[in-house]
C-alpha cells in the first residue's frame, strides 16, 4: 500500500488544573496564594495539536470520559484541524487529569490521573490497523497502556508505516521494540532510565549512539535549553537551542515531538525537522499553558527569521 503524510498520533488527553506558584513546594509544605487555571493538555493531545498547527495532516486516536470536558476538548481538536473520528466517549470513566504547579521560574511538577486514557486497549487497538497501515507514522507516547503501546509499534514496522516514540513517562523499554522504533525522541530522564546508565551532559551524544547501536534507527536526545543531539546513521550532530525568557515550560517537550513530526512529513531531513522543532518548543515556552502555548507553522517560521 502507498503511504499517504498523514500523522497518526495515538495517546492521552488530560485537562490541566494548574496552579502557578513561587516555588515547588517541598514535601509537606503548603503554598498560598498560588494562581489557579485550567487547560487542556496530555503528552497525545499535545503532541497531535503540535503537528497539525506545524501545518501536519494529523488524526487523533483518544478516549475522553462522557463528562463535562469531552465535548469542548473535541471542539478544540478540530479547531486545530485535527481529524477527530478516532476519538471515543466512554461512560461511567472520567476524561484524563493532570494536576500541575508551575514555578515563577518556569519549572513544573505534574501527577496524572489517567482516567479514560487507561482503557485505550483491546479490540480499541485492533480498529486501528487500517488506519496505521496508510499513515505515513505514527506517534506514540507513555500514558496510554503500555501494552497497546507495543501493539501498535510491532504492527505499524510490520507495514512499513514509520514510528515516532516518545517515552514519557519514562519506563523500561524492551530492546526488540526500540528495534522497531524509527525515531526515538527523548529527554535526559527518560534516557537514563530506559539505558541504565547515569546521565552526565558532556555524553549525551554517547548516550545517543548508544541507543542506536541497540537498534533504533535515530535517536534525538533532548537537553532543554541546552538544544538537543541527532544520532542515527550518517548523523551525530548538537543543535543548539534559542534563548529566551521561560515562563513555562509544560508542553515543550510534546511541541517540539509535533513540530518534529509534521516538518519531517513535509519532507524535510530529520536535522532540518529537528531545528523547526527546537524553534517551535522555544518559542512555547516563552506563553503558559501546554496546548495554549503551542506555536503555528508561521509564527515559528517567523521566529527562526527573526533570530538570524
Amino acid at each position: 500500500m502507498e503511504k499517504s503524510t498523514e500523522i497518526v498520533v495515538v495517546g492521552s488527553t488530560n485537562v490541566d488544573m494548574v496552579a502557578r506558584v513561587a516555588h515547588l513546594p517541598l514535601p509537606g509544605e503548603t503554598i498560598g496564594e498560588a494562581e489557579y487555571s485550567v487547560a487542556y493538555g496530555g503528552k497525545g493531545a499535545n503532541q497531535a495539536v503540535a503537528a497539525a498547527k506545524a501545518g501536519g495532516r494529523v488524526t487523533f486516536v483518544s478516549y475522553l470520559g462522557e463528562d463535562v470536558y469531552a465535548d469542548a476538548l473535541l471542539a478544540s481538536f478540530k479547531e486545530a484541524g485535527i481529524n477527530t473520528e478516532y476519538i471515543r466517549k466512554l461512560r461511567g470513566v472520567s476524561t484524563g487529569v493532570a494536576l500541575i504547579f508551575v514555578s515563577e521560574a518556569g519549572e513544573n511538577c505534574i501527577a496524572v490521573a489517567p482516567g479514560a486514557n487507561g482503557l485505550l486497549q483491546g479490540d480499541g487497538v485492533r480498529e486501528l490497523f487500517p488506519l496505521i497501515e496508510r499513515a505515513g507514522v505514527l506517534v506514540l507516547q507513555l500514558e496510554i497502556p503500555f501494552p497497546t503501546v507495543t501493539a501498535l509499534v510491532e504492527y505499524a514496522h510490520s507495514v512499513g508505516t514509520k514510528v515516532v516514540l516518545n517515552p514519557a513517562p519514562a519506563k523500561k523499554i524492551p530492546l526488540d521494540l526500540l528495534r522497531q522504533v524509527d525515531v526515538l525522541i527523548l529527554n535526559e530522564t527518560e534516557a537514563a532510565f530506559i539505558t541504565d546508565k547515569s546521565f552526565q551532559e558532556a555524553e549525551a551524544m554517547d548516550m545517543a549512539q548508544y541507543l542506536c547501536g541497540e537498534g533504533v534507527q535515530t535517536v534525538i536526545l533532548t537537553l532543554g535549553k541546552k538544544g538537543s543531539v541527532v544520532a542515527g546513521k550518517g548523523l551525530a550532530e548538537s543543535i543548539p537551542s534559542y534563548k529566551v525568557k521561560a515562563v513555562d515550560t509544560t508542553g515543550a517537550g510534546d511541541t517540539f515531538c509535533g513540530a518534529f513530526v509534521a516538518r519531517w512529513m513535509e519532507g524535510s531531513d530529520v536535522l532540518a525537522s529537528v531545528r523547526f522543532a527546537t524553534a517551535a518548543a522555544a518559542l512555547s515556552v516563552t506563553r503558559a499553558g501546554a496546548q495554549p502555548s503551542i506555536p503555528s507553522k508561521e509564527e515559528v517560521l517567523e521566529f527562526v527569521s527573526n533570530e538570524k
